[in-house]
């Protein structure tokens, strides 16, 4: 007898569709080389309702400023793609986790993320080019009505401004996400900690563990906001999202910001700082940057 799982079937059926090149790893895993442009190798996995994409690990170690200006360019990328840091090898690359939904809206995720993907490739490039600017994120003005969706969530909210909203998650000590409208989308997001501009210890030290953390966990991508201060957290990007897409990354936000809060305070001193970045084998700077300040 054959037992067939639906979900499966769907998502070999749309990863087929977006691949020149399809192979069964194992169970529920595959290797695929998807074309959207160029060609472009991923693995997926499909576990625990989510669609696993990932990219292949850079061989190559980076110096702790070059994972900090990766981790700013997180926002960039389309699709939920982040970039993610092996806790294993210390190699950056790529993934984005999608929850599985109806195959239709899972075609548009999936082409979605390969735009992110194609997006990151080019951004890794640019790490090896400090110099090179970043392509401005135009400004575009918000197209859906949050409120509506939020209420269809299960998380309580309230109004802080049009289409600015507070979500409580039940965390204590913690400050309340908050969700704002984008072009087709939402994005919501909680901050986890706060430091000045010049203590570059800290700065890369979090950026390396909030890496880290992009690898291990769901839906969530880490950030790095600099208004007066840098502001450290995770946020979660959707297109034209469902009440149901909402609650799975409000989840996935909650969990990230219990599972990294207390750490992350700890890197903010610079002693700690640098034992984790001397235990994690990540240089602080380049031996050609080395030379220059020296």
């Amino acid at each position: 007898m054959t037992v067939v799982n639906p979900s499966v079937d769907a998502t070999i059926r749309v990863l087929r569709k977006a691949s020149v090149e399809f192979s069964a790893l194992g169970p529920w895993r595959w290797q695929c080389v998807m074309q959207n442009g160029s060609a472009l190798p991923l693995t997926a996995a499909l576990e625990d309702g989510f669609l696993h994409l990932a990219g292949r690990l850079e061989a190559k170690t980076r110096t702790g400023r070059e994972l900090e200006q990766a981790l700013r360019e997180d926002h960039r990328l389309a699709g939920g793609v982040k970039f993610a840091l092996s806790s294993a090898s210390g190699g950056l690359h790529l993934r984005s986790e999608i929850p599985f939904t109806e195959e239709a809206r899972l075609v548009d995720r999936v082409h979605r993320a390969l735009v992110g993907f194609h997006q990151g490739c080019e951004r890794l490039k640019a790490l090896d080019c400090p110099h090179a600017d970043a392509a401005p994120v135009p400004a575009t003005a918000p197209v859906m009505d949050l409120g509506d969706l939020l209420r269809e969530a299960s998380w309580p909210c309230s109004e802080r401004g049009p289409n600015d909203f507070a979500v409580d998650l039940h965390l204590a000590s913690a400050p309340p996400a908050r969700a704002s409208a984008t072009a087709g989308g939402i994005e919501l997001r909680i901050d986890l900690v706060r430091c000045a501009p010049a203590e570059h210890v800290p700065s890369q030290a979090l950026a390396v563990f909030l890496l880290t953390a992009n690898g291990a966990l769901r839906m969530v991508r880490a950030h790095v906001l600099e208004i007066e201060e840098m502001v450290f957290g995770f946020h979660v990007c959707l297109e034209a999202p469902t009440a149901e897409e909402v609650d799975h990354a409000l989840a996935a936000i909650s969990i990230a910001h219990r599972a990294c809060a207390r750490e992350a305070s700890v890197l903010l001193d610079e002693a700690a700082a640098r034992c984790y970045l001397a235990v994690r084998n990540v240089p602080l700077l380049s031996n050609q940057e080395n030379e220059k300040e020296n």
